[in-house]
């Protein structure tokens, strides 16, 4: 009757919490054969939980996606985020076959893909060169292999990528003989990756054979590319530039821009970049190390001036930021001299504003220096730099009504779950570990940023407190990379076991049941005082009845005696 009474008052509370609307999810038969299904059961039998867990898993990336995909107001996410709650809690509850739910989860994709694409400019682009292969270095006449290394820095796979070199007949723009249409180049798939370390692993090579002019100028030629891929449906169109070194017949013919120079322009390109620490969060400071290399073999570069600007941020023109700052409140970096094919590492401490969104940032290396002949010379180059934002959770004060139970009854704990982060927590989920009270799984689904969630679950005890009465609540959410946190909340919750009294207990059960007969008198004692008080009218009677005779006999003798006279 008490469980009742609990779960009524649970049901009531949901009503009126929801709007006066409270929803029931239908659970399948006991007879059902559904219900023992196990993962990759036919799709006509009812969807076990490892299969639903799969499913939602699955909407749970996609939805993660969309948010790092487009750019959102918070009012389109206000509306996604109602229909995959919505959807994840009816997927768990609902008792769906197997291919039901794949069908539910793709209409549920297409709803959550019409809303970000509102209004939206098309996908973020990704596509970039992984710096990992060395420039190569080619003559005049002779055959090169030119190789493209491309990494996605996306957080989706990118599929059916066509790369086509861009030629022209311009000798000091391409250095290649065009004899031939050069035929585009295909990757099924570059993969997403976790980091740019990892981007780096799953890496794609691509290449072309070329036939270098006899007639080439000698320096360093920019050879650029126009890229097509797909980006989860959405077509993206790119270029992506490498460089190549070409040695010419005669020497004193080299590549220049302004033709009435006779010398070349020695070029400065990065070579590759890192992060300390490895993993940059929004609002951390870390040190970035960039390697430039000088590409000519002659001409050395002096009063190398590097200027580093970071992608600038805000709505509008009054409130715009730089997405890095330099701590030391210089972000330039300067160096006398690089000499003919050497490399320089310089490194600079930055600052990452708090309020970025998780996803990566350009960093524009600019570059100005001189040489022995001409001065103000300048290169650029870009650098990626991934942020995340850390997630942050916290928890009110917790109800526990009653805070103290026997062996058997039930507690209701109330509390709320904050996003005080600015990133989504994803799958957050409650449970409770104590050896004194079982519980369930309390699941919250996701929570935006500034969101709150609340939980309210009912706690059963199952064995005496041995300790201080306490039940430990574990909170665990996941970030849009999968990883999962741990969060504990102390709880002061007594289970004691039920005793009674050390007089009752020396009672023994039997002559308890018999305890309404010792209230009167036993039968025998009854049948004794019916028999005494029997006897007693008896005696009572006889000496009445003797009495009465001898009172006769009396009065007959006096009237004997009356007649003698």
């Amino acid at each position: 009757m008490k469980r009742m009474k609990q779960i009524l008052i649970v049901m009531l509370m949901a009503v009126l919490l929801c709007g006066n609307t409270l929803t029931v999810f239908a659970e399948p038969d006991d007879n059902d054969s559904g219900n023992n299904n196990n993962y990759g059961s036919p799709s006509d039998q009812y969807a076990s939980d490892e299969w639903k867990d799969q499913i939602r898993g699955e909407l749970n990336r996609f939805y993660s996606d969309l948010k790092l995909r487009y750019k959102m107001t918070d009012e389109k996410i206000r509306r996604m985020d109602k229909i995959y709650n919505s959807a994840m809690t009816y997927m768990k509850n609902a008792a769906l076959t197997m291919s039901e739910l794949t069908s539910y989860e793709n209409e549920i994709e297409g709803y959550l893909s019409e809303i970000a694409k509102e209004n939206t400019t098309g996908t973020e682009k990704f596509l970039m060169l992984s710096n990992e292969v060395p420039i190569t270095d080619a003559k005049f006449g002779e055959q090169t292999f030119v190789v493209l290394s491309l990494i996605n820095l996306g957080k989706t796979d990118i599929t059916d990528v066509v790369l086509t070199p861009t030629v022209s007949n311009d000798k000091t723009k391409w250095p290649f003989d065009i004899n031939q249409a050069y035929d585009a180049q295909t990757i099924q798939i570059i993969q997403a990756a976790d980091d740019t370390v990892d981007a780096f692993n799953k890496r794609m090579d691509i290449g072309w054979y070329f036939n270098v002019r006899s007639d080439v100028l000698t320096g360093c030629y920019p050879l650029p590319f126009h890229a097509t891929y797909y980006q989860n449906g959405a077509l993206v169109e790119t270029d992506i530039t490498t460089y190549i070194n070409i040695k010419g017949a005669n020497p004193s013919k080299k590549l220049i821009e302004d033709p009435d120079k006779q010398t070349s322009n020695p070029r400065i390109i990065v070579t590759g970049y890192k992060t300390e620490p490895e993993v940059v969060y929004a609002g951390s400071v870390f040190k970035l190390s960039v390697s430039v290399k000088n590409t000519s073999k002659q001409t050395a570069v002096e009063n190398v001036l590097f200027n580093l600007e970071a992608t600038v941020e805000g709505k509008d023109a009054d409130a715009t930021y730089s997405a890095f700052l330099p701590t030391s409140g210089s972000s330039s970096v300067y160096t006398e001299r690089i000499s003919p094919g050497e490399t320089y590492d310089m490194s600079i401490e930055m600052e990452a504003k708090s309020d970025l969104s998780q996803k990566p940032y350009v960093l524009t290396v600019n570059m100005k220096y001189d040489t022995d002949e001409q001065i103000n010379l300048s290169d650029v180059a870009h650098v990626s730099v991934p942020i995340k934002q850390e997630a942050k959770l916290d928890t009110g004060s917790a109800e526990i009504i009653p805070e103290s139970i026997p062996v058997g009854d039930q507690s209701n704990v109330m509390f709320s779950v904050f996003n005080t982060g600015k990133t989504t927590l994803y799958n957050v989920k409650v449970t409770y570990e104590s050896e004194t009270v079982e519980s369930g799984i309390t699941y919250l689904g996701n929570i935006a940023p500034g969101a709150t969630q609340n939980v309210d679950s009912m706690l059963t005890g199952i064995a005496p407190d041995t300790g201080e009465g306490i039940v430990k609540a574990v909170i665990t959410y996941e970030d849009e990379a999968g990883n999962e946190t741990r969060f504990e909340k102390d709880l002061n919750l007594l289970v004691y076991e039920m005793s009674f009294d050390e007089g009752m207990e020396d009672i023994p059960m039997e002559p308890m049941e018999e305890e309404p007969q010792k209230k009167g008198l036993p039968m025998a004692a009854i049948i004794g005082i019916i028999v005494g008080v029997i006897a007693v009218i008896v005696i009572v009677v006889v000496i009445i009845s003797k009495k009465k005779k001898a009172k006769k006999q009396k009065e007959d003798m006096d009237l004997l005696d009356e007649d003698d006279v």
